[in-house]
């Protein structure tokens, strides 16, 4: 097999370029990804001894993995619809409203502050000191973060965190759909409603596609701002898979940690392929 000529010079940039990526795409991702199957087939005993598919077995067979796995799906089957729903409603509305500008800024406000500094501003306003309760309960504050109303609390913060990129992408999309169509489909006696379903979802399907790519992802990267607010031992209901990854690699069970690792990565995989099927039978989508 012969390695093709760099012929020109561009090549050769090229390659210079890309090289220290993939370079440390392998080092740090690729090589890590694959080491981590071999150590879950390990004992965490000094001797190493082959255990095959064991810690997946008592993984998956964990009361708190278990735990972890369905507040981690009811968070996504809350999030992702929440997250596709509300920020259209909003790119629709900041499209007929004057004050696009003001409104923009407080939804793209967290995309650039960092999470460290959102996390005073959401402990100053659920936390036990804070201003819902100053507000409503003087007498006998909540702890929002302990009780049964952390995953509202979490949802909520979550929807501020990703709406404003999602409300970018509406908006870029609504932008792009020629106003005729809707001027004709009003001659020709077809209501906002009808307009909406038969105009605005139609075209906005690629983006639908991107929003709930996105959405997905999110939710599996909302780990940082629950545990700063509420700590690695959460309540419950708001115990995710990476609160328990985490508390493995406090405890140095890397064999545990690698098996949910992997769980996880084929959850992931298994609701991607899901989507991208879901899109190509729904939307036409060959690509």
């Amino acid at each position: 097999m012969r390695w093709p000529k760099l012929k020109t010079r561009n090549e050769l940039i090229f390659l210079g370029l890309t090289l220290p990526s993939i370079v440390g795409l392998l080092a740090f991702f690729l090589v890590p990804f694959v080491y981590s199957l071999y150590l879950a087939m390990l004992d965490n005993q000094i001797g190493r001894n082959f255990v095959g598919i064991h810690h997946f077995r008592v993984t998956v067979n964990n009361a708190a993995f278990r735990l972890a796995m369905r507040n981690t799906l009811v968070f996504m089957a809350l999030c992702v619809p929440i997250n596709i729903v509300v920020p259209l409603m909003v790119a629709m509305g900041l499209n007929k409203t004057a004050f696009k500008k003001a409104f923009m800024l407080f939804f793209m406000l967290p995309l650039v502050v960092p999470s460290g500094s959102l996390v005073f501003f959401w402990r100053a306003v659920f936390g036990l000191g804070g201003a819902l309760n100053g507000m409503f309960y003087t007498n006998q504050p909540v702890n929002w973060l302990n009780n049964d109303s952390a995953m509202l609390v979490i949802l909520v913060i979550f929807m501020w965190k990703n709406a404003g990129f999602n409300i970018v992408l509406y908006l870029a999309g609504l932008n792009l759909i020629p106003k005729d169509y809707y001027e004709v489909a009003a001659i020709e006696g077809a209501g906002r409603w009808r307009q909406f379903w038969g105009i605005t979802v139609v075209y906005l399907s690629p983006t639908f596609f991107m929003v709930l790519l996105m959405s997905i992802l999110a939710t599996f990267r909302s780990f940082r701002e629950i545990y700063l607010l509420a700590g690695a031992y959460p309540h419950p209901s708001i115990y995710m898979l990476q609160h328990y990854m985490n508390n493995m690699f406090a405890s140095l069970n890397y064999q545990r940690l690698a098996a949910a690792a992997y769980i996880l990565a084929a959850g992931i995989i298994a609701v991607m392929a899901l989507v991208f099927w879901l899109q190509r039978r729904v939307g036409g989508y060959d690509g």
